[in-house]
């Protein structure tokens, strides 16, 4: 398992360590199976998620807010790290490998690719 202090990628999925929360983010609730989901998979049904207690979720809204499928912009990640997972609701793992992050706060974001026709948000 890779083990992240700055910044993180998990397919589409980028994350950076920041130091300080926006003043009009507001907390999320976790979902129905008790996870944080970063984003949800174009086609599978997969998800990029955070099951640990000692995480919280942040949303701003914004009309300028990145293309991602997401369902939150922030996480602070508490006590001695969270795991970052690919999975389906299951529990069943994903393509990609699990993604540990040491404990901070972290910005939400798109995974950017090169194509010859534009610099576009990966897709997952």
């Amino acid at each position: 398992m890779k083990h992240i202090e700055t910044t993180a990628r998990q397919g589409d999925v980028f994350l950076t360590r920041i130091d300080t929360l926006p003043p009009n983010a507001k907390a999320c609730k976790r979902d129905a199976h008790g996870r944080i989901v970063l984003a949800h998979g174009e086609s599978s049904g997969h998800a990029h998620t955070i099951r640990d207690q000692d995480v919280m979720s942040f949303r701003v809204e914004s009309a300028e807010r990145d293309a991602l499928n997401a369902e939150v912009d922030y996480v602070l990640v508490g006590g001695s790290g969270a795991v970052l997972n690919h999975e389906l609701v299951s529990g069943q793992m994903a393509e990609h490998e699990p993604v540990a992050l040491a404990p901070g706060l972290y910005r939400i974001g798109a995974q950017r690719e090169y194509a010859p026709e534009a610099i576009r948000r990966a897709v997952d």
